[in-house]
């Protein structure tokens, strides 16, 4: 392994192995801002290769933890590089904005180190300090996230069925997540749990009401907005459901919240 010629990377405390890992990130997204468009995407996999390997290299996993649990920690990471990059992208912004933007990537990617290192400690585990607060943070990313998502695939104007595609994409790596953090603190890391429920079929409701939404009169920013808190509804429903707590007060809740965001959905459209 190529790490035992350089010990120094091995014993260097993990703060600054995030710091470094952080600035190299928001490095490569200053790079990746400053490419022509006819390049962006080829800069977008090039982006999402750097972005695995310093989250890989920050936490000190490339060669620990299963496949899965290495996978699950660039998942969020990854999706907000791809996600901010390509909302950013759409941009007119000159050297000093870009450099504004990238050094905010950079925070985001080390605040998520911090919250991804505590996951990674929790795994068998029933109780964990800090394991709260890194959930809900987490849970915030990803809802912002999937923003960007939402409102890059609305910008390019995909027909029903392309809008649907990527929604259900995104929802099975959001989802997958979700599973994986809730999960983690168990005792069996969620292995009794039935994965595929708890990902694929809130998946296709999002590709489904994304679909439908193709269809509806709406913005490309309420339209996200709107997408967004479906995940978030389904979200904490899941999150309720994995850990056994879906009480009926939990459940109208989250019934109120789809009651008032479809009522918002009716009263903002203008059909004329």
């Amino acid at each position: 392994m190529w790490l035992m010629y350089f010990p120094g990377l091995i014993t260097m405390d993990k703060r600054i192995k995030f710091f470094i890992s952080s600035v190299v990130g928001a490095v490569g997204f200053y790079l990746f801002l400053g490419l022509p468009y006819e390049s962006r995407y080829y800069g977008l996999l090039t982006g999402i290769v750097l972005v695995t390997f310093c989250i890989w290299f920050g936490l000190g996993i490339i060669f620990e933890q299963t496949i899965f649990n290495r996978l699950m920690s660039a998942m969020l990471p990854v999706s907000f590089f791809v996600g901010f990059g390509l909302f950013v992208a759409l941009l007119p912004l000159g050297v000093l904005q870009r450099v504004v933007v990238s050094v905010l990537f950079g925070v985001v990617i080390y605040v998520l180190f911090l919250v991804i290192n505590v996951f990674l400690v929790a795994i068998g585990y029933r109780t964990v300090p800090l394991y709260r607060s890194a959930y809900t943070v987490s849970l915030i990313i990803m809802l912002v996230t999937c923003f960007f998502l939402f409102d890059t695939m609305l910008s390019f104007k995909f027909l029903f069925w392309g809008n649907g595609l990527v929604a259900m994409v995104v929802g099975i790596m959001i989802f997958l997540y979700q599973f994986w953090a809730v999960t983690i603190e168990f005792a069996d890391d969620g292995r009794s749990k039935n994965k595929k429920a708890f990902v694929l079929i809130p998946a296709l409701i999002l590709g489904e009401l994304a679909t439908v939404l193709s269809f509806w009169p709406v913005g490309v920013f309420k339209g996200s907005v709107y997408l967004v808190s479906v995940i978030y509804i389904m979200a904490g429903l899941l999150q309720a459901d994995l850990r056994e707590r879906l009480f009926r007060r939990v459940w109208r809740g989250f019934e109120w919240i789809g009651v008032a965001v479809l009522g918002a959905i009716l009263v903002a459209t203008k059909w004329g």
